[in-house]
């Protein structure tokens, strides 16, 4: 049995995002039957039972942080049985250092490449991922990212991802060995408790997503402008911020839709757990997901899911069983979607039914929690190369 496990994160709640919500979950599942230690990047932050947390300011400059960082983990990992990352960078080139220098194994989870996501937001490529993986553009700062994540990823002894896409990608990309890639499916969120109950609104839709250019808003905007033909009441609740908000909103008001589309910026997880559960479509119109856990959060609260036919995400969603997959960029086949559930009571039930199923029997914490130990307990009876 482990003794120690930390638990080293990018970020923390109150902060929302993948790494902070799955921390927290994990940490309270694993309390119980071993010591935790969480050290995350935190200006501000929940305190969980059972736990020890470290935080660092994010307050401070990128240098100071990092040096920061790997003092805190080195101090906190003194006879741990190993160091859980939660990204390849700003927690994982610490942890992998950490874990070097004190020889305790490290199981990194990747669930995005950084390097092509800040080039992306950064307005420096176009490209979708695997594109920009096989001929990078950025310049030196793409590169020197790249490189960072390349040494973090092979001195891992256990890289996990959410999909086997984005497994299959890393491999090649990174030259990791294969044995050392593996895949453990998230698990979906806990259904959220409320004190009133959510009636969903006719004709409403919500997307969550950090608003940037490949999680395609812009075609829920223009979908939201076709759907008004037939149903005049449509509206899309869009939860989350970024970069893209401002010329989103402006591109909403030139399709004269700015009156029937709600950006809510950042907001707390039980309010993004009411509003979903407030409408009839969940919708994901990304070019790119690892495998998007926003999906089986939607299937957790019971909301129908329209979403993009791409890699990662069709590893949760199976058309007309757990929700209906379009074509990345196909506006009309969007808005052909979006109608049919509004439209069809009995397809909305099977779809429902189907991604509970799914749920429950492919990303579950059960099933999780036993891969995840697996993967603990059998580096942590290895010497490291």
């Amino acid at each position: 049995m482990l003794v120690k496990i930390i638990l080293a994160t990018p970020v923390f709640p109150p902060e929302i995002g993948g790494p902070a919500t799955y921390t927290k979950e994990l940490a309270k599942r694993l309390r119980d039957e071993h010591e935790v230690v969480i050290v995350a990047y935190a200006s501000t932050s929940e305190r969980i039972d059972g736990t020890t947390l470290f935080t660092i300011s994010k307050r401070r400059t990128l240098p100071i942080r990092l040096i920061k960082y790997f003092l805190t983990l080195f101090k906190a990992s003194r006879g741990a049985d190993v160091i859980y990352v939660q990204n390849a960078m700003a927690a994982g080139f610490p942890a992998v250092l950490v874990g070097m220098i004190r020889h305790i194994p490290v199981v990194l989870k990747f669930v995005g490449d950084e390097a092509w996501e800040r080039a992306s937001q950064e307005q420096r490529t176009k490209k979708r991922l695997e594109e920009f993986l096989a001929a990078p553009e950025g310049g030196l700062r793409a590169w020197i990212r790249m490189a960072l994540q390349g040494f973090v990823l092979r001195h891992a002894d256990i890289v996990t991802t959410p999909s086997a896409y984005l497994r299959d990608v890393i491999v090649r990309t990174y030259r990791i060995k294969n044995e050392r890639a593996v895949v453990n499916y998230n698990a979906g969120e806990e259904t959220e408790t409320a004190p009133f109950t959510a009636t969903p609104v006719p004709h409403q839709i919500v997307t969550t997503a950090r608003l940037v250019e490949w999680k395609g808003i812009d075609g829920i905007i223009r979908a939201i402008a076709l759907l008004k033909k037939k149903f005049p009441d449509v509206r899309a609740i869009i939860v989350g911020d970024g970069p893209e908000e401002e010329r989103l909103r402006k591109f909403a008001r030139e399709l004269n839709v700015a009156d029937s589309i709600v950006f809510t910026g950042r907001v707390s997880r039980a309010e993004t757990w009411h509003i979903r559960k407030s409408s009839e479509v969940y919708v994901l119109n990304s070019t790119y997901e690892g495998l998007p856990h926003t999906v089986l959060t939607s299937f957790a609260a019971h909301i129908p899911t329209v979403a993009t036919d791409i890699p990662g995400t069709n590893e949760a969603v199976y058309n007309r069983e757990s929700g209906l997959l379009v074509p990345a960029g196909d506006d009309q086949a969007l808005v052909n979607a979006i109608a049919r559930i509004f439209t069809d009571p009995a397809l909305r039930t099977k779809i429902i039914e189907g991604a509970d199923k799914i749920l429950q029997e492919k990303f579950s914490w059960d099933a999780h929690l036993k891969t995840l130990l697996g993967f603990f307990e059998s580096i942590r009876t290895k010497p490291r190369d």
